[in-house]
């Protein structure tokens, strides 16, 4: 791949002849041999990945026709030095949220309260906290409030009354581009 400075090539994009693709990559005009199509059959694997990469550029396709997050994938694209929003868009699709910690505690008033932090490549959509008995059956579940921080999600437990030993809290983290990550902690009396 060479850079060209040339006026009659600079801003050219395509292909030439069948030979040569001309493109812009970090606002300088590149020329580079056309590719050639391999003959091998693509592994199951390469199968599977240029798949994802089908869907993460509909994500990004669908994305950037809502303004708002358009903007946002922009501000990310240059925060993170990507070069374009669509770029952006793309690697969140194939990131999962992080759940980074959570905090189970009991309030002077007797309510539990479970704040979790999560975090993600733009921003998190929801969190979903249940309460979940040792036996198995969840015992309620309910939407986290994102803080002021945005990354701090609280869930004030309905029925703190029915806390036992041995209850979990499991936590589910879903990001823009529908990727879910979910944790179980376990519920100290």
């Amino acid at each position: 791949m060479a850079k060209t400075k040339s006026l009659l090539t600079a801003g050219l994009r395509g292909t030439v002849g069948g030979t040569l693709v001309f493109r812009r990559l970090n606002g300088e005009t590149v020329v580079a041999a056309a590719p050639v199509p391999s003959s091998k059959q693509p592994s199951e694997g390469q199968v599977l990945q240029r798949e994802r990469f089908r869907l993460a550029s509909l994500y990004a396709k669908r994305a950037l026709n809502d303004p708002e997050l358009q903007i946002d994938y922009e501000l990310l694209a240059k925060a993170k030095k990507l070069p374009s929003a669509r770029a952006a868009a793309i690697a969140d699709y194939f990131r999962s949220p992080e759940i980074l910690n959570a905090k189970i505690s009991t309030e002077e008033s007797g309510a539990v309260v479970v704040e979790a932090i999560v975090v993600d490549y733009l921003r998190v959509k929801s969190v979903t906290i249940s309460a979940i008995s040792p036996d198995g059956p969840v015992l309620e579940t309910g939407n986290g409030v994102l803080g002021n921080d945005n990354q701090t999600w609280t869930y004030t437990v309905q029925d703190s009354a029915g806390l036992v030993a041995g209850i979990s809290f499991e936590i589910t983290a879903t990001d823009l581009p529908g990727n879910v990550t979910t944790k179980s902690f376990d519920y100290q009396v």
